[in-house]
């Protein structure tokens, strides 16, 4: 019977555990599009050649290539971080 359970902010699922504890949501991990989980981004070029007012930060994150499912025919490009949960 577990104790502790929480919700994600992000698509709703609720996690149970027997102790209190924080989980990482995988759905930031899954393409909106097909389902289908995405992969790891790779840039091409440096990070220095995205700057945008002086920061290095690349905004996307996760790829899926499964573009037979997606409509328009192209990858879909994700910038989701990963949700934490806190289990209370």
């Amino acid at each position: 019977m577990a104790l502790f359970s929480g919700k994600c902010s992000r698509c709703g699922r609720v996690y149970y555990e027997d102790h209190k504890a924080v989980v990482v949501c995988g759905c930031w991990e899954l393409c909106p599009l097909c389902g289908a989980k995405m992969e790891a981004y790779t840039p091409d070029l440096a990070a220095n050649t995205y700057a945008k007012d002086g920061k290095h930060e690349l905004l996307i994150l996760r790829v899926c290539n499964n573009a037979a499912e997606h409509f328009d025919k192209s990858p879909f490009f994700s910038y989701q971080k990963p949700v934490e949960v806190e289990l209370s």
